[in-house]
């Protein structure tokens, strides 16, 4: 994103949009194709709801406030993962801890006395 010149896109846009669009297209398509197969695969289906979301608004802001809510559907989705993840760490760590410690009288069942 360092190298995105939102002056010159702004330009395009207004000179002649479907050069805009062409541009846009290829820039988000070169974007996709960077990352690995299974990434670019779940980033050009985000591509096409973000794409379907902007066609179906009816409006710039209508656009925007609906992406904004799909983006933090996805966000609360992930938070729930990672509270989930967080929970089964704890989790392992208390079997982990169980299994490593002797037993609270001192005995060793498996070795008798």
């Amino acid at each position: 994103m360092a190298d995105f010149d939102f002056d010159a896109w702004s330009n395009l846009a207004r000179r002649s949009p479907a050069a805009y669009f062409r541009a846009r297209e290829r820039a988000i398509d070169r974007m996709i194709a960077s990352h690995p197969p299974a990434e670019a695969d779940r980033l050009r289906e985000f591509q096409s709801q973000i794409d379907s979301v902007r066609a179906l608004a009816g409006s710039p802001i209508k656009a925007t406030r609906e992406l904004v809510g799909m983006i933090e559907d996805r966000l609360e989705a992930m938070r729930s993962r990672v509270r989930a993840l967080h929970r089964n760490t704890d989790e392992l760590e208390a079997l982990r801890q169980r299994l490593l410690l002797p037993p609270p009288d001192g005995s060793d069942s498996d070795h008798p006395g």
